[in-house]
């Protein structure tokens, strides 16, 4: 197989995705891309199976090596080049990207739509790379209608990753927050609808922002759930005050009917102690391992992809499981258990 670009490969995502895709996939061969090649090439040698090359996104052949053939394209820098995704289209391989801000995907966005028929594209311009909605959906998989989803994201200030997580921080902070669904209607909330308190499994509390991203439209698109918001908050997080280490931690608070008609609610925890560059990078490679096709499932057809389209949210919960990251369910109050060991959510009146 030739090698897989991942552009910003040696940076702090991309050093995230190398070594879970090492762990998921050790014998894919990557091109490991970035403005300087020497660091480029000391990446791909400490990982071995790799190259280092030097990328240009100003220029349409991406300024790489003459011969270098490769499987496909991740983008994990703050580029708004349009280049690589044209690129992987007239190459027909497969390409994503990362970045949380709605302003920096209609370029590409167009790009992908128009080479739908030739490229597979999947769409990780969510927060933590898809991790956060895959896991929603897992959770909720013993529901068979959602009314509600309640989900409060914490991330620690001294953990913004790289310069498009920054970015993203400086999005949060400098433009109007807000972009929710209530009662089955698109809000761009008020001051007084755009931020809530949430608490976490062990009880702290803090208090969010929503903010526009892919998130609440695509969980709105699979469950139909008529009232459904995400909330993010940039202060210390438990792994901090605990170790000194910044974790990342996500509470989902989810209410609606079980198949047998009873209505109950669910509230879980997804928590990586290794920070939100951490849970970036294993959605990524997760996502390059489902573009590349997953064992018995084949070649991915081309096509636009959001991870929820194209990634079973079992398989991306036993990958987060395996890097590292505990998604833990709370339905009585007191009791919490891991999400394989899942209890019945606590159950309402019964329906009429």
């Amino acid at each position: 197989m030739n090698p897989f670009l991942i552009v910003g490969g040696y940076g702090t995502v991309g050093t995230q995705t190398v070594k879970f895709l090492r762990q998921f996939r050790p014998d894919l061969p990557l091109a490991l891309a970035g403005r300087d090649v020497r660091k480029a090439q000391a990446a791909a040698h400490a990982i071995g199976n790799a190259v280092g090359v030097a990328v240009d996104t100003r220029r349409t052949d991406l300024g790489l090596p003459p011969g270098l053939k490769i499987s496909g394209i991740a983008v994990l820098t703050n580029d708004l080049s349009t280049h690589p995704a044209k690129y992987a289209v007239r190459e027909g391989i497969p390409y994503t990207s990362i970045a949380t801000q709605l302003t920096h995907l209609a370029p590409k966005l167009a790009v992908q739509i128009g080479g739908r028929g030739r490229s597979a594209s999947l769409l990780q311009d969510t927060s933590f790379a898809g991790t956060l909605v895959l896991a929603a959906l897992e959770v909720m998989r013993r529901f068979s209608s959602v009314d509600r989803i309640a989900i409060g994201a914490v991330m620690d200030e001294q953990d913004l990753g790289g310069p498009a997580s920054q970015s993203d921080a400086e999005d949060f902070g400098d433009k109007a927050p807000g972009f929710l669904l209530a009662a089955g209607e698109w809000v761009q909330p008020d001051a007084g609808q755009g931020s809530r308190s949430f608490s976490l499994l062990d009880g702290t509390t803090y208090r969010g922002e929503s903010f526009p991203s892919f998130d609440v439209p695509e969980l709105a698109a699979k469950s139909d759930a008529p009232t459904i918001r995400l909330d993010f908050v940039l202060a210390e997080t438990p792994g901090r005050r605990a170790t000194g280490q910044p974790s990342v931690e996500i509470v989902y608070e989810i209410t609606g009917m079980l198949a047998d008609g009873e209505r109950a609610e669910l509230k879980a925890q997804l928590s990586h102690a290794g920070g939100q560059t951490a849970l970036t990078g294993i959605g990524v490679a997760v996502g390059i391992e489902a573009l590349l096709g997953l064992p018995g499932t084949g070649v991915v057809a081309p096509g636009l992809y959001l991870p929820s389209t194209l990634i079973d949210p079992a398989h991306m919960v036993r990958r987060l499981e395996q890097a590292g990251a505990r998604l833990r369910v709370q339905t009585d109050g007191t009791r919490v258990q891991a999400i394989g060991e899942m209890p019945q959510p606590r159950r309402f009146s019964k329906a009429r």
